[in-house]
Formats: C-alpha cells, sequence, structure tokens
C-alpha cells in the first residue's frame, strides 16, 4: 500500500514566506550517477547551495537544504521560508519535512505553476547545458568542482534579465541589508 503524498498546492494557497526551491538532477558519469540537488532563492534567483551525491535520499535532501539556509542565515536572512519542491520520494519524506517544519513550510509545487517549480527547472537547464554538458566531466569530484563554478558564475557573472540584468548575489545581498535596515 503507497503512503499519501500531500497534494500541489496552488499558488494562491502558499502561504507567507521568503520562497526556496529545492530540486535534484541527474549526471551519468564514467564513475557511476550522480545527482546534483540544487536550492535556489526564489525572489532574488541566487543558488543557494549545490549539494553533489551518488543517490538521491531524505537525508542528502535535507542537507542540501540545509546547506542553503546556512547561507540565508550568513546573511542575517531569518524569515520563516516556504521550501518548495516536486512530489520525489525524498522531498516528500519525514525527515524532509522535518526539515522543511523547522525553518517554515514544505509545498509541492508544479513546474507549469506561475511561480512554480519552472524557476528551478530553468537554472537545473543552464547548469547542465551551459556548464556539465560543455565539460563532460567524468567522476563525481569533477562534477562537484564544476557546479561549485557554476554556483559562482551563475550568483556572480550571469546577468538576470528578470532581476533587471543585475546578478542574483547582488540582489540577494541587498534583500539581506534591507532586512537588517528594517
Amino acid at each position: 500500500m503507497r503512503r499519501q503524498v500531500a497534494g500541489v498546492v496552488p499558488a494562491v494557497l502558499w502561504p507567507a514566506g521568503r520562497k526556496v526551491q529545492i530540486d535534484a538532477t541527474r549526471f551519468a558519469l564514467e564513475d557511476g550517477v550522480s545527482w546534483a540537488y540544487v536550492v535556489l532563492d526564489v525572489e532574488t534567483r541566487a543558488v543557494l547551495n549545490i549539494h553533489v551525491v551518488r543517490s538521491l535520499s531524505a537525508s542528502s535532501a535535507v542537507t542540501a537544504l540545509r546547506g542553503g539556509i546556512y547561507e540565508l542565515k550568513k546573511l542575517g536572512i531569518q524569515q520563516p521560508l516556504v521550501v518548495m519542491s516536486d512530489g520525489g520520494s525524498d522531498f516528500t519524506s519525514h525527515e524532509f519535512n522535518a526539515a522543511c517544519s523547522e525553518v517554515g513550510i514544505w509545498v509541492r509545487a508544479k513546474v507549469s505553476q506561475q511561480g512554480g517549480m519552472g524557476i528551478l527547472e530553468r537554472v537545473n537547464r543552464t547548469l547542465k547545458y551551459e556548464f556539465i554538458f560543455r565539460e563532460e566531466p567524468q567522476k563525481k569530484a569533477e562534477l562537484s568542482a564544476l557546479c561549485a563554478q557554476f554556483r559562482t558564475w551563475y550568483n556572480t557573472v550571469r546577468p538576470h534579465s528578470v532581476l533587471g540584468y543585475s546578478y542574483p548575489w547582488v540582489k540577494l545581498l541587498e534583500v539581506a541589508e534591507s532586512l537588517k535596515a528594517a
């Protein structure tokens, strides 16, 4: 018997809070399959964390999420979070939901929803086509190094039209400063 999984939450019912998205993307390497969990701050489009693992698991999802939350807290951003993901078993697990409850709430979102997971799916596509597929890493360590380079490039070098051609990390720092001033 299958466990009941939370349904997709319509955008109008999303609770208030800072939206953070998490998803995993698969890479077939010479030394085996690896997954990259990407954590994104929706408002600023900043990639907060990329955690590369061998297999999907609730504990890996929690580790990735906590890494992203750590980046927000370092900047003084303490707002309650709305953690958004798809319905993967790593995200619907009790362990992941407990981690989300510590910082806010988890909602399941669709790619096709306005403000939904399509935002992070586009980041995953950029990761693949602008970095990973061009370099063709063969080992997990190479993939991890490329993901770290991607995070820096995406946050500080690549301008984003949705941000008025600014950079995600600049916007995230502005948010942190405005919250400190308030």
